[in-house]
This record gives structure tokens, sequence and C-alpha cells, in this order.
């Protein structure tokens, strides 16, 4: 374990002078808001939920909601004591989407399915079966590397993912604010 140890602290100080030469900003620090599960409408054409925090617990319309297991979806309307979240698979859901193996960049689309789809892909495209998917960072409203699902079927021009958040069983959210307040409006006064 010393030697881990020791690994470990050579590794953080190089890194740490390669990242002073590059003039690299870090990322912000992150704030978490926990909040539980309150209503799931599960309706035939809107996947959300609501959450019991709105704006009186910082919650604001274009925060991240992740569980420990990957992305869940985005706030997208905000109360004073509740907030809703679109979920990755509801029909207006679209994020943009790496391939961990081969970063081929894509568009996870909902389709108020289990599975939702990618799309966007290159013409000359190889995914496999297993495939993990992460955000990209691409369009600012999700940072890169969280993890979304992973490929469960490839046939006929269509891919399928199957997403790591079990969304039936989910209790408990983590609304998180990554920084990226220059790519969103910020809503004034919604409830």
């Amino acid at each position: 374990l010393k030697h881990w140890r020791n690994v470990a602290l050579h590794l953080e100080t190089k890194n740490q002078k390669l990242q002073k030469l590059l003039n690299f900003t870090p990322d912000p620090a992150l704030n978490y808001i926990s909040a539980r599960v309150i209503g799931d409408p599960g309706r035939v054409f809107v996947r959300s939920m609501v959450l019991n925090s709105g704006s009186s617990s910082g919650v604001r319309e274009g925060q991240v909601a992740i569980t420990g297991d990957g992305l869940l979806g985005r706030v997208v309307k905000v109360g004073y004591q509740s907030s809703r979240i679109l979920l990755l698979t509801d029909i207006n859901s679209h994020i943009p989407v790496i391939t961990e193996r081969s970063p081929l960049r894509a568009i996870l689309v909902g389709d108020n399915s289990d599975r939702p789809q990618l799309a966007h892909l290159p013409a000359i495209t190889e995914v496999t079966v297993g495939e993990r998917i992460v955000t990209s960072g691409h369009g600012g409203v999700f940072p890169p590397g969280l993890p979304v699902g992973k490929v469960i079927s490839v046939a006929n021009g269509e891919i399928h993912i199957q997403p790591f958040v079990d969304m039936i069983r989910i209790e408990y959210v983590r609304v998180v604010e990554f920084g990226l307040d220059g790519f969103l409006p910020i809503a004034h006064g919604s409830g």
C-alpha cells in the first residue's frame, strides 16, 4: 500500500506541474442538492419525475439530475418547493454523447420507451453491443464523461441503449450544478 500511495503522490505532483504548464483551468467545485422523487407521472407522452426540492433549495432549470448509477436527465421546470426532471428516455430529450471505446459522436434520442436510440452517427460506424455511452460535453448542457448506458442492440440501422439508471426504482436524485451558466439562460422568478 505504501508503494501505491507513493505512486499516487508522484502522479498527483506531475499532474499539477503539467496543468500549470498548460495554464489549465480546473473544473469548478460541484454543488449537489439531494432530493426525493415525489411524483412519477409516467404518462404515455411524457417521461418525467417530480422532486421535493425547488428554488428554495437552490434547484435551477438546466441543472443535471444524476443517481449513483449515472445520468437521469435534466431539470426543466422549477417551483419554490418542487421541480420537474425531463428523463433521458423522454421523446423531447436529445443528449450529445460519445461511445467510450471509439469516441464517436452521436445524439441520444429519447423515444418514450425504456431503450433510447443513438442518432446522427457518422455513415461508416461500427458500434458493438456492450459498448458504454457517456456524455460528450458538446452543447454545454451536460459535462463530458457522465455515464449514460450501454449498447444493447444494433440492428436495421438502429442502435438502442440500456440506460445505467433503473428509472423504475429511483427514490433519491442528486441535482448537480456543473458551472455551465454561460450556456444556459437563468430563469428568473419561475414558480
